[in-house]
Protein backbone atom coordinates (compact mmCIF):
# COMPACT_ATOMS: atom_id res chain seq x y z
CA UNK A 1 0.00 0.00 0.00
CA UNK A 2 1.00 3.52 -0.73
CA UNK A 3 0.15 6.74 0.68
CA UNK A 4 -2.06 8.97 -0.79
CA UNK A 5 -3.69 12.71 -0.53
CA UNK A 6 -7.42 13.45 -1.59
CA UNK A 7 -7.79 17.22 -1.62
CA UNK A 8 -11.52 18.33 -1.35
CA UNK A 9 -12.63 21.38 -1.60
CA UNK A 10 -15.59 22.17 1.22
CA UNK A 11 -18.81 24.18 1.25
CA UNK A 12 -16.60 27.40 2.39
CA UNK A 13 -14.12 27.03 -0.11
CA UNK A 14 -11.12 25.55 2.08
CA UNK A 15 -8.89 22.90 0.44
CA UNK A 16 -8.58 19.99 2.63
CA UNK A 17 -5.89 16.83 2.13
CA UNK A 18 -7.62 13.51 3.31
CA UNK A 19 -4.78 10.80 3.41
CA UNK A 20 -6.25 7.42 2.40
CA UNK A 21 -4.85 4.21 1.43
CA UNK A 22 -5.04 2.22 -1.82
CA UNK A 23 -6.10 -1.17 -0.98
CA UNK A 24 -7.85 -2.56 -4.06
CA UNK A 25 -9.48 -1.65 -7.41
CA UNK A 26 -12.72 -1.69 -6.16
CA UNK A 27 -11.38 1.11 -4.04
CA UNK A 28 -9.47 2.96 -6.36
CA UNK A 29 -12.84 3.15 -8.80
CA UNK A 30 -14.72 4.74 -5.80
CA UNK A 31 -11.45 7.38 -5.38
CA UNK A 32 -11.49 8.01 -8.96
CA UNK A 33 -15.13 8.98 -9.01
CA UNK A 34 -14.66 11.58 -5.58
CA UNK A 35 -12.06 13.44 -7.50
CA UNK A 36 -13.89 13.00 -10.75
CA UNK A 37 -16.87 15.15 -8.52
CA UNK A 38 -15.29 17.40 -6.75
CA UNK A 39 -12.94 18.37 -9.45
CA UNK A 40 -16.29 19.36 -12.17
CA UNK A 41 -18.36 20.68 -9.20
CA UNK A 42 -17.29 24.15 -7.88
CA UNK A 43 -19.66 26.36 -5.29
CA UNK A 44 -21.74 29.06 -7.22
CA UNK A 45 -21.33 33.08 -6.50
CA UNK A 46 -24.63 34.62 -6.42
CA UNK A 47 -24.82 38.44 -5.85
CA UNK A 48 -28.15 38.92 -3.93
CA UNK A 49 -30.13 42.00 -2.57
CA UNK A 50 -31.87 43.48 -6.05
CA UNK A 51 -34.98 43.18 -6.23
CA UNK A 52 -36.95 40.36 -7.87
CA UNK A 53 -39.65 40.94 -11.18
CA UNK A 54 -42.22 41.28 -8.25
CA UNK A 55 -40.91 43.87 -5.92
CA UNK A 56 -39.41 41.09 -3.45
CA UNK A 57 -36.16 41.20 -1.76
CA UNK A 58 -33.99 38.06 -2.85
CA UNK A 59 -31.67 38.24 -0.53
CA UNK A 60 -29.56 40.43 2.35
CA UNK A 61 -27.38 43.13 1.51
CA UNK A 62 -26.44 43.82 -2.16
CA UNK A 63 -23.47 42.63 -2.88
CA UNK A 64 -23.47 39.88 -0.14
CA UNK A 65 -22.36 36.55 -1.63
CA UNK A 66 -24.29 33.30 -0.82
CA UNK A 67 -22.32 30.09 -1.45
CA UNK A 68 -25.59 27.52 -2.89
CA UNK A 69 -25.27 24.03 -1.75
CA UNK A 70 -25.52 20.89 -4.35
CA UNK A 71 -28.38 21.25 -6.51
CA UNK A 72 -31.32 20.09 -4.66
CA UNK A 73 -33.14 18.65 -7.60
CA UNK A 74 -29.73 16.59 -8.84
CA UNK A 75 -30.45 13.07 -8.89
CA UNK A 76 -28.78 12.16 -5.52
CA UNK A 77 -25.16 10.82 -5.54
CA UNK A 78 -25.00 7.00 -5.28
CA UNK A 79 -21.09 6.16 -5.14
CA UNK A 80 -21.70 2.25 -5.47
CA UNK A 81 -24.26 2.98 -8.58
CA UNK A 82 -27.08 1.62 -6.70
CA UNK A 83 -30.76 1.98 -7.54
CA UNK A 84 -32.02 4.88 -5.91
CA UNK A 85 -35.18 4.44 -5.68
CA UNK A 86 -35.76 3.55 -2.11
CA UNK A 87 -34.85 7.33 -1.49
CA UNK A 88 -35.14 9.11 2.63
CA UNK A 89 -37.71 11.55 2.55
CA UNK A 90 -34.93 13.50 2.78
CA UNK A 91 -32.83 12.92 -0.36
CA UNK A 92 -36.07 12.84 -2.28
CA UNK A 93 -35.98 14.39 -5.72
CA UNK A 94 -37.76 18.09 -5.50
CA UNK A 95 -39.20 18.84 -8.70
CA UNK A 96 -38.34 22.54 -9.30
CA UNK A 97 -41.12 24.63 -8.03
CA UNK A 98 -43.55 26.17 -11.03
CA UNK A 99 -42.88 29.63 -11.45
CA UNK A 100 -45.32 31.58 -9.36
CA UNK A 101 -47.53 32.93 -12.30
CA UNK A 102 -47.41 36.61 -12.32
CA UNK A 103 -49.62 38.39 -10.42
CA UNK A 104 -52.85 39.42 -12.56
CA UNK A 105 -52.88 43.80 -12.95
CA UNK A 106 -54.95 45.04 -10.45
CA UNK A 107 -58.23 46.09 -12.71
CA UNK A 108 -58.34 49.52 -12.98
CA UNK A 109 -60.61 51.67 -10.40
CA UNK A 110 -64.10 51.89 -12.45
CA UNK A 111 -64.33 55.74 -13.30
CA UNK A 112 -67.06 57.58 -11.29
CA UNK A 113 -70.37 57.61 -13.54
CA UNK A 114 -71.11 60.45 -14.90
CA UNK A 115 -73.97 62.31 -13.16
CA UNK A 116 -77.09 62.48 -15.66
CA UNK A 117 -76.83 64.94 -18.39
CA UNK A 118 -78.74 67.49 -17.85
CA UNK A 119 -81.06 68.53 -20.49
CA UNK A 120 -79.72 72.31 -22.31
CA UNK A 121 -83.50 73.24 -21.57
CA UNK A 122 -82.85 73.13 -17.84
CA UNK A 123 -78.92 74.05 -17.93
CA UNK A 124 -80.50 77.56 -19.85
CA UNK A 125 -83.21 77.94 -17.63
CA UNK A 126 -80.71 77.58 -14.47
CA UNK A 127 -77.81 79.12 -15.99
CA UNK A 128 -76.80 82.94 -15.67
CA UNK A 129 -73.46 84.40 -16.78
CA UNK A 130 -72.07 87.02 -14.38
CA UNK A 131 -68.92 88.97 -15.34
CA UNK A 132 -68.12 86.78 -17.80
CA UNK A 133 -68.36 83.90 -16.02
CA UNK A 134 -71.45 80.81 -16.34
CA UNK A 135 -73.07 79.98 -13.14
CA UNK A 136 -75.92 77.54 -12.64
CA UNK A 137 -77.92 77.57 -9.46
CA UNK A 138 -78.09 74.55 -7.55
CA UNK A 139 -80.35 73.16 -4.97
CA UNK A 140 -79.09 71.02 -1.87
CA UNK A 141 -81.10 69.93 1.62
CA UNK A 142 -79.78 69.30 5.35
CA UNK A 143 -80.82 67.36 7.24
CA UNK A 144 -79.77 67.49 11.16
CA UNK A 145 -82.55 66.18 13.51
CA UNK A 146 -80.51 63.83 15.27
CA UNK A 147 -77.57 66.41 15.79
CA UNK A 148 -80.13 69.00 16.96
CA UNK A 149 -81.27 65.94 19.40
CA UNK A 150 -77.68 65.80 20.61
CA UNK A 151 -77.03 68.94 20.96
CA UNK A 152 -79.97 69.41 23.35
CA UNK A 153 -78.45 67.26 25.78
CA UNK A 154 -75.14 68.49 26.00
CA UNK A 155 -75.84 72.21 24.93
CA UNK A 156 -72.49 71.92 22.80
CA UNK A 157 -71.94 69.63 20.11
CA UNK A 158 -68.70 69.09 17.38
CA UNK A 159 -70.03 67.81 14.30
CA UNK A 160 -67.29 66.17 11.45
CA UNK A 161 -67.72 67.54 7.92
CA UNK A 162 -64.65 65.96 6.15
CA UNK A 163 -66.04 68.64 3.04
CA UNK A 164 -65.28 71.60 4.75
CA UNK A 165 -61.61 70.40 5.91
CA UNK A 166 -60.10 73.13 4.46
CA UNK A 167 -62.58 75.91 5.01
CA UNK A 168 -61.88 75.11 8.62
CA UNK A 169 -57.95 75.44 8.41
CA UNK A 170 -58.66 78.60 7.25
CA UNK A 171 -61.24 79.92 10.14
CA UNK A 172 -59.72 78.04 13.01
CA UNK A 173 -58.52 80.95 15.49
CA UNK A 174 -60.81 83.31 14.09
CA UNK A 175 -63.45 85.47 16.18
CA UNK A 176 -66.38 84.22 17.23
CA UNK A 177 -69.23 86.38 16.04
CA UNK A 178 -72.48 87.77 18.04
CA UNK A 179 -75.64 88.52 16.53
CA UNK A 180 -75.67 92.53 15.16
CA UNK A 181 -79.20 93.96 15.31
CA UNK A 182 -79.91 96.11 12.32
CA UNK A 183 -82.80 98.09 11.84
CA UNK A 184 -83.15 98.73 8.15
CA UNK A 185 -86.28 99.98 6.51
CA UNK A 186 -85.55 98.79 2.99
CA UNK A 187 -85.15 95.13 4.24
CA UNK A 188 -82.45 92.92 3.95
CA UNK A 189 -81.58 93.06 0.18
CA UNK A 190 -80.78 96.47 1.25
CA UNK A 191 -78.25 95.63 3.34
CA UNK A 192 -76.79 92.62 1.11
CA UNK A 193 -76.20 95.14 -1.52
CA UNK A 194 -74.54 97.37 0.36
CA UNK A 195 -72.24 94.53 2.03
CA UNK A 196 -71.59 93.30 -1.50
CA UNK A 197 -70.38 96.75 -2.71
CA UNK A 198 -66.91 96.47 -3.03
CA UNK A 199 -63.33 95.03 -4.16
CA UNK A 200 -63.56 91.87 -2.25
CA UNK A 201 -67.49 91.27 -1.47
CA UNK A 202 -68.62 88.35 0.94
CA UNK A 203 -70.11 85.08 0.65
CA UNK A 204 -73.46 86.00 1.31
CA UNK A 205 -76.06 83.62 3.31
CA UNK A 206 -79.74 84.98 2.97
CA UNK A 207 -82.13 83.06 5.66
CA UNK A 208 -85.93 83.18 4.34
CA UNK A 209 -88.43 82.00 7.16
CA UNK A 210 -90.23 79.51 4.90
CA UNK A 211 -94.01 77.31 5.15
CA UNK A 212 -93.09 74.06 5.72
CA UNK A 213 -96.10 73.13 3.60
CA UNK A 214 -95.49 75.43 0.60
CA UNK A 215 -92.43 76.45 -1.17
CA UNK A 216 -91.91 80.18 -2.28
CA UNK A 217 -95.27 80.93 0.29
CA UNK A 218 -98.30 82.70 -1.46
CA UNK A 219 -96.11 82.71 -4.82
CA UNK A 220 -95.59 79.51 -5.00
CA UNK A 221 -98.53 77.19 -6.41
CA UNK A 222 -99.02 73.48 -5.76
CA UNK A 223 -99.42 73.32 -9.85
CA UNK A 224 -95.48 74.29 -9.91
CA UNK A 225 -96.40 78.15 -11.39
CA UNK A 226 -95.56 80.98 -10.10
CA UNK A 227 -98.50 84.25 -8.67
CA UNK A 228 -97.98 87.18 -6.67
CA UNK A 229 -94.51 88.35 -7.73
CA UNK A 230 -93.91 92.20 -7.24
CA UNK A 231 -92.16 94.03 -5.03
CA UNK A 232 -94.56 95.19 -2.18
CA UNK A 233 -94.89 92.14 0.08
CA UNK A 234 -95.08 92.94 3.52
CA UNK A 235 -94.16 88.89 4.10
CA UNK A 236 -90.17 88.63 4.58
CA UNK A 237 -90.55 84.85 2.40
CA UNK A 238 -92.71 86.26 -0.74
CA UNK A 239 -90.36 89.61 -0.79
CA UNK A 240 -87.43 87.32 -1.15
CA UNK A 241 -88.98 85.23 -3.99
CA UNK A 242 -90.50 88.16 -5.68
CA UNK A 243 -86.99 90.11 -5.54
CA UNK A 244 -85.55 86.83 -6.65
CA UNK A 245 -87.93 86.18 -9.37
CA UNK A 246 -87.94 89.42 -11.19
CA UNK A 247 -83.46 90.23 -10.91
CA UNK A 248 -83.86 86.95 -12.56
CA UNK A 249 -85.88 88.55 -15.72
CA UNK A 250 -83.70 91.69 -15.12
CA UNK A 251 -80.40 89.63 -16.08
CA UNK A 252 -81.67 87.61 -18.71
CA UNK A 253 -82.97 90.70 -20.75
CA UNK A 254 -86.44 88.97 -20.56
CA UNK A 255 -89.10 91.87 -21.29
CA UNK A 256 -92.31 90.11 -22.74
CA UNK A 257 -94.66 89.13 -20.05
CA UNK A 258 -95.87 85.81 -21.81
CA UNK A 259 -91.79 85.23 -21.24
CA UNK A 260 -92.02 85.98 -18.16
CA UNK A 261 -94.33 83.59 -17.16
CA UNK A 262 -92.64 80.67 -19.10
CA UNK A 263 -89.42 81.71 -17.41
CA UNK A 264 -90.51 82.41 -14.46
CA UNK A 265 -92.36 78.72 -14.02
CA UNK A 266 -89.86 76.92 -15.25
CA UNK A 267 -86.84 78.57 -12.92
CA UNK A 268 -89.56 78.01 -10.08
CA UNK A 269 -89.85 74.09 -11.46
CA UNK A 270 -86.44 73.36 -11.78
CA UNK A 271 -85.31 74.67 -8.21
CA UNK A 272 -87.39 74.63 -5.50
CA UNK A 273 -90.77 73.49 -6.44
CA UNK A 274 -91.96 69.60 -4.86
CA UNK A 275 -88.63 70.22 -2.86
CA UNK A 276 -90.80 70.05 0.91
CA UNK A 277 -94.25 70.94 1.23
CA UNK A 278 -97.52 69.31 1.41
CA UNK A 279 -97.39 65.65 -0.50
CA UNK A 280 -101.20 65.37 -1.31
CA UNK A 281 -101.92 69.34 -1.57
CA UNK A 282 -105.27 68.64 -2.96
CA UNK A 283 -106.37 66.04 -0.71
CA UNK A 284 -110.01 66.48 1.13
CA UNK A 285 -109.95 66.83 4.94
CA UNK A 286 -111.93 64.15 5.41
CA UNK A 287 -108.85 61.47 3.77
CA UNK A 288 -107.09 61.55 7.16
CA UNK A 289 -104.11 59.26 5.95
CA UNK A 290 -103.23 61.64 3.46
CA UNK A 291 -103.87 65.36 4.61
CA UNK A 292 -101.29 66.02 6.89
CA UNK A 293 -98.55 64.47 4.85
CA UNK A 294 -95.60 66.19 3.41
CA UNK A 295 -92.63 65.19 1.25
CA UNK A 296 -90.41 65.77 4.48
CA UNK A 297 -91.89 62.80 5.82
CA UNK A 298 -93.18 64.98 8.86
CA UNK A 299 -96.93 65.69 9.77
CA UNK A 300 -96.57 69.03 10.98
CA UNK A 301 -99.22 68.90 13.55
CA UNK A 302 -97.18 66.55 15.94
CA UNK A 303 -94.02 67.70 15.01
CA UNK A 304 -91.45 67.56 17.68
CA UNK A 305 -88.25 70.33 18.39
CA UNK A 306 -86.07 68.34 16.05
CA UNK A 307 -88.02 68.13 13.21
CA UNK A 308 -87.32 71.45 12.03
CA UNK A 309 -83.56 71.28 11.75
CA UNK A 310 -83.82 70.66 8.29
CA UNK A 311 -82.60 73.85 5.73
CA UNK A 312 -83.49 73.88 1.88
CA UNK A 313 -80.79 75.85 0.31
CA UNK A 314 -80.23 77.71 -3.71
CA UNK A 315 -77.12 78.12 -4.50
CA UNK A 316 -75.61 81.47 -6.83
CA UNK A 317 -78.53 83.46 -6.54
CA UNK A 318 -78.32 87.31 -7.14
CA UNK A 319 -81.13 89.68 -5.29
CA UNK A 320 -81.16 93.17 -6.03
CA UNK A 321 -81.33 96.10 -3.64
CA UNK A 322 -84.58 97.38 -2.33
CA UNK A 323 -86.36 101.26 -1.90
CA UNK A 324 -88.80 100.55 0.24
CA UNK A 325 -92.17 103.17 0.24
CA UNK A 326 -95.68 101.67 1.14
CA UNK A 327 -97.63 99.71 -1.73
CA UNK A 328 -94.95 102.37 -4.46
CA UNK A 329 -91.73 99.80 -3.69
CA UNK A 330 -88.82 99.25 -6.27
CA UNK A 331 -86.42 96.71 -6.46
CA UNK A 332 -83.25 98.64 -7.56
CA UNK A 333 -81.83 96.06 -9.68
CA UNK A 334 -78.43 98.15 -11.10
CA UNK A 335 -77.27 97.47 -7.40
CA UNK A 336 -77.33 93.46 -6.61
CA UNK A 337 -75.48 90.79 -4.46
CA UNK A 338 -74.73 87.27 -4.90
CA UNK A 339 -76.11 84.92 -2.74
CA UNK A 340 -77.13 81.60 -1.20
CA UNK A 341 -81.18 81.62 -0.27
CA UNK A 342 -81.35 79.11 2.96
CA UNK A 343 -84.82 78.10 3.77
CA UNK A 344 -86.17 77.12 6.72
CA UNK A 345 -89.55 76.73 8.76
CA UNK A 346 -89.81 77.46 12.41
CA UNK A 347 -92.88 76.10 13.68
CA UNK A 348 -96.20 77.52 13.29
CA UNK A 349 -98.62 78.60 15.68
CA UNK A 350 -101.31 80.35 13.54
CA UNK A 351 -104.20 78.52 12.89
CA UNK A 352 -106.46 79.84 10.34
CA UNK A 353 -108.82 77.70 10.47
CA UNK A 354 -110.05 75.66 7.78
CA UNK A 355 -111.24 77.98 4.84
CA UNK A 356 -109.83 78.25 1.81
CA UNK A 357 -108.77 75.43 -1.40
CA UNK A 358 -105.50 74.30 0.68
CA UNK A 359 -104.71 75.40 3.77
CA UNK A 360 -100.83 74.96 4.15
CA UNK A 361 -100.95 77.04 7.21
CA UNK A 362 -103.22 75.23 8.67
CA UNK A 363 -102.04 71.56 7.63
CA UNK A 364 -98.74 72.66 9.05
CA UNK A 365 -100.41 74.37 12.67
CA UNK A 366 -98.44 72.58 15.90
CA UNK A 367 -100.99 72.88 18.84
CA UNK A 368 -97.99 71.91 21.06
CA UNK A 369 -95.78 74.48 20.16
CA UNK A 370 -98.73 77.11 20.32
CA UNK A 371 -99.26 76.32 23.82
CA UNK A 372 -95.77 75.08 25.13
CA UNK A 373 -93.58 78.36 24.90
CA UNK A 374 -90.31 76.59 25.61
CA UNK A 375 -91.29 73.71 22.71
CA UNK A 376 -91.94 76.50 20.69
CA UNK A 377 -88.42 78.39 20.95
CA UNK A 378 -86.64 74.84 20.55
CA UNK A 379 -88.00 74.34 17.67
CA UNK A 380 -87.18 77.86 16.36
CA UNK A 381 -83.91 76.86 17.65
CA UNK A 382 -83.57 73.86 15.63
CA UNK A 383 -84.23 75.82 12.16
CA UNK A 384 -81.71 78.05 13.21
CA UNK A 385 -79.10 75.26 13.83
CA UNK A 386 -79.43 73.61 10.48
CA UNK A 387 -79.97 77.03 8.54
CA UNK A 388 -76.71 77.97 9.76
CA UNK A 389 -74.95 74.96 9.16
CA UNK A 390 -75.91 75.09 5.61
CA UNK A 391 -74.75 78.73 5.05
CA UNK A 392 -71.18 76.97 6.18
CA UNK A 393 -71.57 74.38 4.18
CA UNK A 394 -72.13 76.82 1.39
CA UNK A 395 -68.67 78.89 2.75
CA UNK A 396 -70.95 82.26 3.58
CA UNK A 397 -68.78 84.46 5.83
CA UNK A 398 -71.84 86.75 6.57
CA UNK A 399 -75.12 86.19 7.80
CA UNK A 400 -78.42 87.95 7.05
CA UNK A 401 -81.05 86.67 9.29
CA UNK A 402 -84.80 87.29 10.38
CA UNK A 403 -87.04 86.32 12.87
CA UNK A 404 -88.06 83.06 12.38
CA UNK A 405 -91.49 82.35 13.32
CA UNK A 406 -91.94 85.83 14.66
CA UNK A 407 -94.57 87.30 12.84
CA UNK A 408 -98.06 85.50 12.22
CA UNK A 409 -95.96 81.77 13.13
CA UNK A 410 -95.56 83.25 16.89
CA UNK A 411 -99.47 83.17 17.76
CA UNK A 412 -99.86 84.90 21.03
CA UNK A 413 -96.49 84.11 22.98
CA UNK A 414 -95.59 87.15 24.35
CA UNK A 415 -93.15 89.07 21.30
CA UNK A 416 -90.73 90.43 23.87
CA UNK A 417 -90.21 87.26 25.08
CA UNK A 418 -89.40 85.86 21.63
CA UNK A 419 -87.30 88.39 20.73
CA UNK A 420 -85.45 88.04 23.90
CA UNK A 421 -85.13 84.08 23.72
CA UNK A 422 -84.08 84.58 19.73
CA UNK A 423 -80.93 86.15 20.23
CA UNK A 424 -79.85 84.11 23.37
CA UNK A 425 -80.40 81.13 20.98
CA UNK A 426 -78.79 82.46 18.14
CA UNK A 427 -75.47 83.71 20.10
CA UNK A 428 -75.81 79.81 22.16
CA UNK A 429 -75.96 78.21 18.71
CA UNK A 430 -72.91 80.30 17.11
CA UNK A 431 -70.70 79.81 20.59
CA UNK A 432 -71.64 76.16 21.17
CA UNK A 433 -71.87 74.32 17.80
CA UNK A 434 -68.37 73.74 16.63
CA UNK A 435 -67.93 72.28 12.85
CA UNK A 436 -64.62 70.20 12.84
CA UNK A 437 -63.33 71.62 16.40
CA UNK A 438 -64.55 75.27 15.41
CA UNK A 439 -67.35 77.28 16.71
CA UNK A 440 -69.86 78.20 14.57
CA UNK A 441 -69.27 81.90 15.27
CA UNK A 442 -65.79 81.70 13.69
CA UNK A 443 -66.82 80.58 9.87
CA UNK A 444 -68.76 84.08 9.88
CA UNK A 445 -67.38 87.57 9.51
CA UNK A 446 -71.04 89.22 10.72
CA UNK A 447 -73.71 87.85 11.43
CA UNK A 448 -76.73 90.39 11.22
CA UNK A 449 -80.27 90.21 12.32
CA UNK A 450 -83.07 92.60 10.38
Amino acid sequence: MSDKYLVIIDAKGNKKKIKYFLINKANRKLLDIIDNYTNTHKPNKTITGGASATGERIGGTKGQINKSQFNPSARPFNPFETSATAQSPAATNKPKSPKSPKSPKSPKSPKSPKSPEVPKEIKDIIGQEHSGKKEYMTYTSYVYHDEYIEFKKYNEINIEIHALTNLTKERRGKIIQNVELESNRNGMTNKGAILYNGSNPPKIGTIIAGNSGRPGGACGNFDGTLVNIHPNHRTQEEDIISNWFMTYMYNKNITEEEAKIYYGNKLFEYTIYNRWGLLYPYAKRTDIKNYYKTIQGINYRYAKPNDYATAWTIDNVYLSDKFYKYKASQYIHENQYKTTLVFVAGPNNNNPGTNGEFNSVFRTYNKETDKNFNLFMNGVEAALFAGLIAMVYSKCNVALLVNVSGGLYRGTHDKDDYKHAYLNSLDNLLMNVQINGVELGSYFDAVYLL
